[in-house]
């Protein structure tokens, strides 16, 4: 700000200079003027003898002063009342007391939190004890479920075993029906034979009653075929009898089946789910015994209840050691966020401190110039509460994205560190800061107006013996006001500094009356 506006009057008042000593015909000193030398009727310039200096390349933009490190002590639990030891501006020690707050709330909570823990180790040592007479419950549990597996699977084997019989009993029933069946049909097959061989003689004695062999065939047959149905009644009658026998058998043989196998296998299935649910609660107990049965969940359940009761009690506790707050670093108290006397809430914001040994300013830097600003370098910063104070620093941190501003021009903000020497300087004050972007040392350096640039090419106005001669030069580091000069002209010659109408009208050649610029205490720039 003060140098860009220092050297904008600077440049004005120049040419207004310029503007009236062109009219006039004459060059007003800055310093001491020697008088013109050189050929009539020439041109009269202003030259100046060319030296070595230090060079500076600086970038000036506005900022504000923070302080580096601010700390914000909130209530660590709501509060009937705050009581605050400092104010504003007050210097504080790190762990000096700032505040102390009313804590008898947060006492009661803290008395009943280990209540409730002193009840909880009770239960979990009552858990523990239990614990100790488990194994033996859970073996005698697993013994007992391994002597019902077996009872199941002896009394399915059983009805297995009954099964077996019963089915074979059927199957003899069967047998022993058909046997009788066959039986029967086999005399009924005799008589009917006796029958057919009758009906064959009678009808050939019938044709030849006379023939003797015919009439004793005849009887024959007669006497065969009652002999045959004597004996198929009497068989009949018997096979009767043996066949209500066998189908009774029969019957009972497949009612007993029925009943354990057969289609409606009731014994079978309820034996086999009997297995099964003894299986079940075999592998059940096991399980249990591998995992140290329920009272082991019981015990870890409590452990951890116990666990998160003894937290929240040590936090309850940690805040009530806060009650006393306390400053965590040395700086200065630069808020109070609660009226004294009055309740706050948990995290509400009390207190704000902050370093001022080293104060951070935040400086916005025009897009046009950022890309000379890096880490690292030297700054300055002046403020109005410290009238013709400058105060070193650093820059520390460069912004890689543009903040648009209230007009709408982009910025960059780059933050520096500043010394705050002799705690001059407070947090939240506007501030110049100048940046230095460059520096070379003891070199050639020549005022910026005496130097002009024709298609892309530098050169100066040397004078020798009142005559100009054009020198091209190469340009180093530049300034608002002055150019490092790196080829072209040595320390001792003099260019041609002013009037800058007649810097860009001089040709290689012209003549030209001379005055040395002197500043008061020795050459100028």
């Amino acid at each position: 700000m003060r140098k860009k506006v220092l050297v904008a009057a600077v440049l004005l008042l120049s040419v207004a200079v310029l503007i009236w000593a062109n009219a006039s015909g004459g060059l007003p000193a800055a310093g001491r003027r020697d008088t013109a030398q050189g050929p009539a009727g020439a041109p009269l310039v202003r030259v100046q003898t060319v030296s070595r200096q230090n060079l500076q390349q600086e970038v000036v933009a506005p900022g504000v002063l923070q302080a580096s490190t601010a700390h914000e002590l909130r209530a660590p639990f709501s509060t009937k009342s705050v009581k605050l030891l400092v104010g504003i501006g007050d210097r504080v020690e790190e762990g000096q007391v700032v505040a102390v707050l009313d804590a008898s709330d947060l006492a009661l909570q803290v008395s009943a939190q280990e209540a409730q823990v002193a009840q909880l180790e009770a239960q979990l040592s009552s858990l523990y004890l239990q614990q100790q007479q488990a194994p033996l419950q859970l073996d005698q549990r697993l013994e007992q479920a391994r002597a019902q597996l077996l009872q199941a699977e002896d009394n399915l084997a059983s009805v297995l075993r009954q099964d077996d019989a019963l089915r074979t009993r059927l199957e003899q029933a069967r047998i022993n029906l058909t046997t009788l069946q066959n039986r029967s049909a086999e005399g009924a097959a005799a008589t009917e034979t006796a029958r057919k061989n009758l009906l064959s003689a009678e009808e050939a004695y019938r044709a030849d009653p006379s023939t003797p062999s015919r009439r004793a065939a005849y009887e024959q047959a007669k006497a065969a075929y009652e002999e045959a149905l004597t004996k198929s009644r009497d068989s009949a009658a018997q096979a009767a009898a043996q066949l209500r026998a066998a189908y009774d058998e029969l019957a009972a043989a497949e009612a007993d089946y029925a009943r354990v196998s057969g289609d409606n296998p009731v014994a079978v299935q309820l034996a086999s789910s009997q297995v099964q649910a003894a299986r079940l609660a075999l592998q059940m107990a096991e399980m249990e015994a591998q995992a140290g049965g329920t009272m082991a969940e019981q015990v870890r359940a409590a452990e951890l209840n116990l666990q998160a009761t003894r937290s929240a009690l040590e936090s309850l506790r940690g805040k009530l050691e806060q009650a006393e707050l306390k400053a965590p670093a040395a700086g200065t108290v630069l808020a109070v966020s609660v009226t004294d006397g009055l309740p706050a809430q948990e995290m509400q914001l009390l207190l704000t401190i902050g370093g001022l040994d080293e104060l951070k300013v935040v400086v916005q830097v025009d897009e046009l110039d950022i890309v000379k600003v890096r880490p690292g370098q030297a700054l300055s910063v002046e403020t109005n509460a410290a009238p013709g104070e400058v105060f070193s620093g650093r820059v520390t941190r460069v912004a890689a994205q543009a903040t648009m501003g209230g007009g709408g021009s982009p910025y960059f903000v780059v933050e520096g560190s500043v010394a705050n020497r002799a705690d001059l300087l407070r947090a939240g004050v506007n501030a110049e800061v100048v940046i230095a972007t460059a520096e070379r040392e003891n070199v050639i350096v020549v005022p910026l107006a005496a130097v002009r640039e024709q298609n892309g090419e530098a050169s100066v106005l040397v004078v020798e013996e009142f005559t100009v001669r054009v020198r091209p030069v190469n340009v180093g580091l530049r300034t608002e006001t002055e150019v490092e000069i790196t080829e072209g002209v040595e320390e001792g010659e003099q260019i041609v500094v002013s009037p800058f109408t007649l810097i860009n009208s001089l040709k290689d050649g012209d003549p030209v009356r001379v005055e040395t610029l002197r500043e008061a205490g020795g050459e100028g720039r």
